[in-house]
This record gives structure tokens, sequence and C-alpha cells, in this order.
């Protein structure tokens, strides 16, 4: 128990928690969850994170709760089950062409909105818009143009480095996989 907590109140506590991060969807940061949810400071939403992750762990479930840099936590499903969930989801995040975009982006940047709209086509600026939106990218303006960079939220759900070079690395790789996969299914 937490500083002479009741057993019920620490469990609403883990509840409310859980619910949090269910809802948002996405990384969220010890202070946010201390005003989400009232608590005293970080380090007892720390404390609560802990033991929301022990309780995930000591369960078989397709879920986590994991630490990201910069105070973050997420709850997200384990990577052995992103791919048979895929089958099961009934709308992805992202089509086609804005993940394709975004991955231009990723590779590329810190990379000019025309440059963008050159390599991707006119519909370059829809998909900025919306990954803007989604937070996932964001665009300032440099002069007479606009520098487009990836975010530190798209680097958290993606499982990214922040660094540019290790970035582009990890980037790499999971495009080899992908045509790897692509080249056995034929």
């Amino acid at each position: 128990m937490f500083g002479g907590e009741t057993m019920v109140a620490q469990d609403t506590k883990l509840a409310k928690l859980e619910a949090l991060l269910y809802a948002a969807g996405r990384p969220m940061s010890l202070t946010n969850i201390v005003t989400m949810l009232k608590l005293e400071d970080e380090l007892e939403a720390s404390r609560l994170v802990d033991k929301l992750s022990e309780t995930y762990e000591a369960e078989p479930t397709a879920l986590e709760i994991k630490r990201l840099p910069r105070e973050k936590v997420v709850l997200q499903l384990k990577s052995d089950y992103t791919k048979p969930a895929s089958k099961y989801s009934m709308k992805p995040l992202l089509t086609a062409g804005p993940l394709r975009t975004l991955s231009y982006i990723a590779y590329y940047q810190p990379v000019e909105q025309k440059e963008v709209a050159q390599a991707r086509g006119s519909q370059a600026y829809r998909h900025l818009k919306q990954l803007e939106r989604m937070g996932l990218i964001k665009r300032e303006k440099h002069g007479r143009t606009k520098i487009v960079r990836t975010t530190q939220d798209f680097a958290d759900n993606v499982g990214l480095s922040t660094d540019r070079t290790s970035m582009r690395r990890q980037l790499r790789s999971i495009f080899r996989r992908l045509e790897l996969d692509q080249m056995e299914k034929k």
C-alpha cells in the first residue's frame, strides 16, 4: 500500500489509471497522469504505473504497460500480438497514402513541404494536415517555405529513436523486413 492508503483506494486509482491509458490510446506523461487523476505528484503516478505494469506482467495478456523516454507511459499490445490483431481492426489508424507520406518524412527529415508534395503528389497536403492533427509531424515556417519533421510523439508511438541517424537505420531495417514479407507472399 502507498502511505497508509487502503487497498480499495489503491485499486480504484489503478483502475482509473488503466482506464485513462486505455482511453488515451497514446503515450501519456506522468505529469498529465497526475493532473487527470488528481494525484499528489509524479512519484505517486510512477508507483501506480509500476503496480499496474506488474499486474499485466503477472497475467497472460496481450497488453502491456510500457515506459517511454521523457517520463511517458503507454498501454499497448505486446509486439507478438500486433500482426494477428491487425486482422481484426475495423479501421487502420492511417491508410496507405498518409502512412507512405509519414514514412517519407520520417526518413528524409527535416524536409521541405514542397519536396514532400513533389515526391508524394498533390494529396500530400491533405496527408500533412491529417498527420499534423494527429501530432505525428510538425511544420515550421522558415522564410517562404515550411520544414516538416516528425514529433517526439511519433517516435514514442512507433518505438523509434529520436536521433535522426538511429531513426533512419531503424526505418531501413523495418522497410527491409516489409519488403521480405511482401516477397514471401508472392
